[in-house]
């Protein structure tokens, strides 16, 4: 369960309908099981887009393996710097799946460890301080419940969404909605109704939502239809 490809798979594209063949590039360390569930993100500090993954490590005490994020620095996602451990809930625990956004001057993060747990920062390599768990928020969901979560923006609204992949019921995503993602009372959040949403006929699971121009828009659409 552990162990699996150190790879990520990259594909380039200059119009989101035409793309590059696969591009696989090894980034997980040698001795790590695995290369699950990349984001990236851009580091204005420097100048570069700051990618990471879960990785499984052998513990040093020799008493089974820890899941942990790894990152590495890009610029053009064709050489990236060697991976370094980024977030860890200690050698034997497991965090997998971390999601990042930018907010104003903030970062929050959010990643399962047994919880989906929410942080803040200043910077990507800053320090990062705990927010909440979408238990103790007051949404009844805990890391036994979903998984992958990824955040996004509304377009021209202050409002944020929190999707979590409903994988212990095979439910496939649920959108949870914000108008403020550091807010710790639960007040500003709202985990929508099954007849508030729909994903159509296929689950979606463990993706990500891209914003786009109007002008790749309308291309999308004049090449694909509805």
């Amino acid at each position: 369960m552990l162990t699996g490809s150190r790879s990520l798979i990259i594909w380039e594209s200059s119009n989101l309908i035409d793309w590059s063949v696969a591009q696989k590039v090894d980034v997980a360390p040698q001795a790590a099981g695995c290369a699950w569930a990349p984001e990236a993100i851009y580091d204005d500090l420097v100048d570069a887009y700051l990618v990471f993954w879960a990785s499984s490590m052998e513990a040093s005490d020799g008493k089974g393996r820890g899941m942990h994020i790894y990152c590495s620095t890009t610029k053009d996602f064709k050489s990236f710097s060697p991976a370094e451990r980024y977030i860890t809930r200690g050698a034997n625990e497991s965090i997998i799946d971390t999601t990042i956004i930018q907010v104003g001057n903030k970062y929050y993060r959010a990643s399962g460890d047994g919880q989906i747990t929410i942080e803040s920062s200043e910077q990507l390599r800053g320090d990062w301080k705990k927010v909440s768990t979408l238990q103790s928020l007051g949404l009844e969901l805990t890391g036994k419940d979903v998984e992958g979560p990824v955040f996004f923006k509304f377009n021209d609204q202050k409002r944020w969404v929190l999707l979590v992949d409903q994988y212990a019921t095979s439910g496939g995503y649920l959108p949870i909605v914000t108008t403020d993602i550091g807010d710790t009372s639960g007040a500003c959040w709202e985990k929508l109704k099954a007849e508030d949403y729909s994903f159509d006929i296929l689950k979606k699971r463990h993706g990500s939502v891209l914003p786009i121009t109007q002008h790749e828009y309308d291309f999308l659409l004049a090449h694909w239809g509805n």
